[in-house]
């Protein structure tokens, strides 16, 4: 036992040491249903309809973590969410994604943004999509600091299209009151050109970022965008950290956050499951049935779950 606890603990340290994903949302849940109350997803503002469905499919994108993964948001209009993660209050946050955008405003309009952990109205990082006109295809995404001032948005070229599916991280600077996308960037190594940038100098800012928020513009704006796989964290090294949980091949043993149940793929109904703490500590042991097992009250965190030689990370 104490060689399978040293074991665990080890994994865990090299797993801290190489990944540390503020969030990681492949949108796992019942298909077809409301995203609010999912997952720590909360409403922002007043506005409570149309609400952001989860739909059983997954756009993808080739070499990225979060692609193929669980199922996709569609954005319209209506109701906005923001779901929480550890405060920053100083360097840097990045949140990285895939898009399909299906439809745009001429004008522009923001579907996604950094917040703080107590969110209101004040939005950071907010990450634009305009159409160059009524009868062309191509469409720009753009970047704004924050809302309110005078600064308009940092638009890209308008280089890409639309139903097409897009990388797209957006960074922002807490420091240096900076912030910055870049579009299908490479997942190597962080780029140092490349990016489109927004400050608004001495703006006020808000004391932490501790939320990421989905925006569904009003009706008027024609926006349509499917999103998935976000992914937050403070370096652009771990958005792009690859392990059996972000992008499985078929016949891959592979553990899958899913409200109160782990759902484990390619093992056999009857295997004994074990859940350890991130120190190494047993706080589990349950019979596979159907494919999954309950999750018992635990808390929020990383845990490791071993079934016979197999181990893999998962947090909730």
């Amino acid at each position: 036992m104490k060689k399978i606890t040293l074991l665990l603990s080890f994994i865990v340290c090299v797993m801290f040491a190489q990944a540390q994903l503020l969030v990681n949302e492949n949108f796992e849940y019942v298909a077809a249903t409301d995203l609010l109350g999912q997952g720590g997803w909360a409403l922002t503002g007043n506005n409570a309809t149309p609400t952001i469905q989860v739909t059983a499919s997954s756009i993808t994108y080739s070499g990225y973590p979060g692609s193929g993964v669980g199922n996709e948001v569609t954005l319209t209009n209506g109701q906005d969410l923001n779901k929480k993660f550890t405060p920053q209050t100083s360097g840097l946050v990045y949140a990285s994604f895939i898009v399909n955008v299906v439809a745009a405003p001429i004008t522009g309009d923001y579907f996604i943004h950094f917040g703080p952990e107590t969110i209101g109205s004040t939005f950071v990082g907010r990450v634009f999509v305009k159409k160059e006109s009524d009868v062309s295809s191509k469409i720009a995404f753009g970047i704004q600091l924050i809302s309110g001032g005078t600064v308009v948005p940092t638009y890209t070229p308008f280089n890409y299209d639309l139903n097409t599916t897009y990388l797209i991280v957006l960074k922002h600077d807490n420091t240096g009151k900076v912030s910055s996308i870049i579009v299908n960037p490479s997942m190597n190594t962080e780029p140092t050109t490349g990016w489109f940038d927004n400050n608004q100098g001495t703006t006020t800012i808000p004391a932490n970022i501790g939320a990421i928020g989905l925006r569904q513009p009003s009706a008027s704006s024609a926006f349509t965008a499917k999103l998935d796989g976000i992914r937050v964290a403070t370096s652009y090294s771990d958005l792009f950290i690859t392990s059996s949980t972000s992008n499985p091949s078929a016949n891959e043993f592979n553990a899958i956050v899913s409200g109160k149940n782990l759902l484990v793929k390619n093992v056999a109904n009857g295997s004994t499951v074990e859940i350890y703490s991130a120190i190494g500590s047993k706080v589990q042991s349950s019979v596979l049935e159907n494919g999954a097992v309950k999750l018992n009250n635990l808390s929020k965190g990383m845990y490791i779950v071993r079934i016979g030689k197999l181990t893999q990370k998962f947090m909730l």
